[in-house]
């Protein structure tokens, strides 16, 4: 092993760390952010030479996250006002600028990891991944019985830790199902446990129902029928046990159903104040193309909601944090051309993860999470949600491309035993 595929080891070693841990140990995983920029930045100047062919999606990936740091950046310097801290763009948009440029270079570094040195260090990644979920993990359930909260506070904020706990439990499953390990499968139901176990104490409906339909459709894609038609009541189990034994999660779908049946006379509910939100967020967002400062987008939803939405008192409540859909919440404050570029960094990562074709189960684990979770909240305004997306980017980036490599390999091996018949 030369020092240069140590190096780029060791970078790519410090991605779990990012993605697994800066949620609930911060410091760590910021420090081991800017260390692997630091180690891949200097890799690609010594090594571009003899470096892995640039992708031209990826690289239009990352200048895509540049772009969307660029335009958070110029929200704040026009817009930007750290007097007023009771609004939450004005604190958080001056914090997350500063951490998506560092990922766009990131996400670009990563991609030009030569291939050879991603399959060699193959295990040593998958090992990583596995110990930082199982940390965080822990640390989350730790967390869920150290504090009197009824719902798991991990983080910080409840239903942010249980989105970041399906992106994080849905990438370790993919990394142990695309590289091929003894008990695979048991690896796979242990952390798909642990995921929705978190995910239960969390009580977010949204996470609850969004994660076993993906490991449902994993499951369906990668095992033939017969072996799915005997996992089937295990699966069941797995997912209906937790939901069982949590009182809050049943309580809280229960109330979902009310608030649902009841919107047309009382909207001033969690699930009502969303879509009174929404309808003021589009109607501000086309007043103010070009963006507006946290200030004026309340006193405009302030006016409107009270004017078209019955003064939805629990719309009126949230509207100082953020509107509860990502792409509203940018065109809302930073106009339409942001909003344009986040839609844009949804079509790349799915483009990003098309093999021969056919779309892979990356884009299921990776992009449709955060879509459906950026329709009813937001991720771009936090920190720590900023680094175990892009970090979970960078190992998909990684992953797909072992993926790739394993398909080769298993053809050549294939083609090799095979007679030629003439």
């Amino acid at each position: 092993m030369s020092k240069h595929e140590f190096f780029y080891g060791i970078s790519m070693l410090l991605l779990p760390i990012i993605a697994f841990l800066a949620p609930t140990e911060w410091i760590m995983g910021r420090n081991a952010m800017f260390l692997a920029l630091f180690i891949l930045t200097i890799q690609f100047v010594v090594c571009r030479e003899s470096g892995y062919p640039l992708n031209k999606t990826w690289v239009l990936i990352a200048a895509t996250v540049g772009c969307i740091s660029l335009c958070q950046l110029g929200w704040v310097v026009h817009f930007g006002d750290k007097s007023v801290t009771g609004l939450l763009a004005n604190t958080q948009y001056a914090k997350t600028y500063k951490f998506l440029m560092p990922f766009s270079l990131l996400v670009f570094l990563t991609s030009a990891i030569p291939n050879k040195v991603i399959y060699r260090f193959r295990f040593a990644l998958l090992g990583m991944i596995c110990l930082a979920f199982g940390v965080g993990a822990g640390e989350g359930i730790y967390t869920y019985f150290s504090e009197s909260s009824a719902r798991a506070n991990i983080g910080g904020i409840s239903t942010t830790a249980a989105y970041l706990a399906t992106i994080q439990g849905l990438l370790c499953i993919y990394a142990i199902n695309t590289i091929a390990v003894r008990y695979k499968r048991c690896l796979m139901a242990l952390v798909s446990i642990v995921t929705f176990t978190i995910i239960v104490m969390t009580g977010t409906r949204s996470a609850t129902l969004l994660f076993p339909i993906i490991l449902l459709f994993m499951i369906l894609k990668s095992m033939a029928l017969k072996d799915v038609i005997k996992i089937v009541p295990a699966f069941i189990a797995l997912l209906t046990v937790p939901v069982i034994a949590s009182h809050q999660i049943r309580d809280r779908f229960v109330e979902a159903y009310h608030e649902i049946s009841h919107e047309s006379t009382n909207n001033s509910t969690s699930i009502g104040s969303r879509f009174s939100m929404w309808n003021s967020g589009l109607s501000t967002s086309s007043k103010h193309l070009l963006g507006q400062s946290a200030e004026s987008r309340f006193n405009d939803i302030t006016q409107y909601i009270n004017a078209n939405e019955k003064g939805n008192a629990e719309a009126l409540r949230n509207i100082p944090y953020h509107l509860h859909n990502e792409l509203i919440e940018i065109a809302s404050l930073q106009g339409i051309i942001p909003a344009a570029f986040m839609l844009t960094f949804y079509a790349l990562t799915i483009m990003a993860f098309r093999k021969q074709g056919r779309t892979d189960l990356a884009a299921f684990t990776f992009t449709l999470p955060i879509v459906v979770f950026g329709i009813g909240d937001v991720l771009m305004i936090y920190p720590k949600a900023i680094f175990c997306v892009f970090a979970a980017l960078c190992l998909y980036s990684l992953l797909i491309r072992i993926d790739s490599e394993v398909s080769t390999q298993a053809e050549n091996s294939s083609k090799a035993v095979t007679p030629e018949v003439y």
